[in-house]
């Protein structure tokens, strides 16, 4: 199961869904713009 938008998250161990990138300072899982 992927994370979703803004759900908490490890940026060592990126889980979440397609389009969405672990943001390492914040936590969660934002839209990846790049």
């Amino acid at each position: 199961d992927c994370l979703g938008w803004f759900k908490g998250c490890d940026p060592d161990n990126d889980k979440c869904c397609e389009g969405y990138k672990c943001n390492r300072r914040d936590k969660w899982c934002k839209y990846k713009l790049w």
